[in-house]
């Protein structure tokens, strides 16, 4: 048996039967418009896990099966598909919802109901201090948060001696709260933030941002460029600028941003970024999931349809020990779950309902990206 067979078969009771009626998942995600690609990877990872479910005899002697609403990434969208399925499917445990705006949209909803929701893909902060103890007792988050990934991102960072950080980040929510986590966790461990620098919409000339990290002298700088990663890594690469990039980088975009001389001279040797899941990770069972997945679908894994995969395995993990499909049976659960996460660690909820996930660290080994430390 191989070790991803273990894990499922150690969550789910086999039977030789299954009854009629199907357990019911409902899953809250973006299934139409241009990011609908995202939400499908989210379908995929729920589905693979599903497969591994039933074909182990399923959960309760029942088939397990995810019911769906596309939310479109609008918040009265993915109310009223919510209420399509608390209401209409009577799903006993969601899972969502991708969208940030979607997810606080239906936090309200899900506590009003009191159906548990599993918010495998958001992955803000404020999901975190709003659940739990005296928030949404049925909000339970899995991501690791931007300031989960900051203080991992930190934690190596103080390893390896560095006392002082400059942070970049590109304009817009996603980045300015990351950079906000990176600048609180630096500030946590004693790391000195010389500057943080936003780039506005449009910006071209990244000159004045390289002169400012330059007069700081940081140890390293910390950034979260976004849609700026090629101009900014062509600029670092013509300032001459010694200083080492790390943050939340796509390594492969600043490989690929960079002339072929740069890279062989070594300019981005000392590069790194924190993720939250990566399929580099050399672990068993994560491999195992990797080979899997791209089987099924000729695709790589992406967080999204790692996380889901996680969370349906979660849910369906709370309910066989629940011994009930029933919404309450399910939240109480949830809390006492102690289910492994392929990439380390369990789904050990805290007061605020959110595990500590461990980060990998991804730098370069022989100009490739491999992971180099687990925070």
């Amino acid at each position: 048996m191989t070790r991803l067979a273990i894990v499922v078969a150690g969550l789910i009771a086999t039977t030789a039967a299954y009854a009629a009626e199907p357990v019911k998942i409902g899953i809250t995600t973006v299934l139409s418009g241009p990011t609908a690609d995202r939400g499908q990877s989210e379908q995929y990872g729920a589905q693979l896990a599903l497969n591994h479910v039933n074909a182990a005899g399923g959960v309760l002697g029942r088939p397990v099966e995810a019911f769906y609403a596309d939310n479109a990434r609008t918040p009265a969208t993915g109310v009223t598909g919510t209420k399509r399925l608390i209401e209409q499917e009577h799903v006993p445990v969601l899972i969502g919802a991708l969208s940030t705006p979607v997810t606080h949209a239906i936090m309200p909803l899900v506590a009003e109901a009191k159906v548990p929701l599993v918010i495998a893909t958001s992955a803000g902060q404020d999901f975190v201090d709003a659940s739990g103890a005296g928030g949404n007792d049925y909000a339970f988050k899995t991501i690791p948060s931007e300031l989960d990934i900051a203080r991992g991102l930190m934690r190596y960072l103080v390893s390896k001696n560095v006392k002082s950080v400059a942070i970049v980040a590109a304009a817009g929510d996603f980045p300015q709260a990351n950079a906000t986590a990176m600048a609180k966790a630096a500030q946590e461990l004693g790391i000195r933030v010389t500057s943080r620098a936003a780039l506005a919409q449009g910006t071209t000339d990244f000159v004045p941002v390289l002169d400012e990290l330059k007069a700081g002298a940081p140890d390293q700088v910390v950034t979260v460029l976004g849609p700026f990663t090629a101009g900014f890594l062509k600029a670092y690469e013509t300032s001459g600028l010694k200083l080492p990039l790390t943050g939340r980088i796509e390594i492969p975009a600043a490989l690929a941003a960079v002339s072929p001389e740069f890279r062989a001279s070594g300019g981005l040797s000392d590069m790194t970024s924190v993720v939250n899941f990566t399929p580099l990770l050399d672990r068993p069972g994560l491999k195992e999931f990797v080979a899997d997945y791209s089987a099924h679908y000729g695709i790589m894994p992406t967080q999204r349809s790692f996380f889901v995969y996680e969370a349906t395995l979660l849910v369906v993990d709370a309910i066989r020990r629940a011994g009930s499909d029933q919404p309450a049976a399910i939240q109480k659960a949830l809390k006492t779950s102690t289910m492994p996460s392929l990439l380390g660690g369990t789904y050990a909820f805290d007061d605020h309902n959110h595990p500590r996930i461990p980060l990998p660290i991804v730098g370069l080994r022989d100009g490739k990206p491999a992971v180099i430390a687990v925070q």
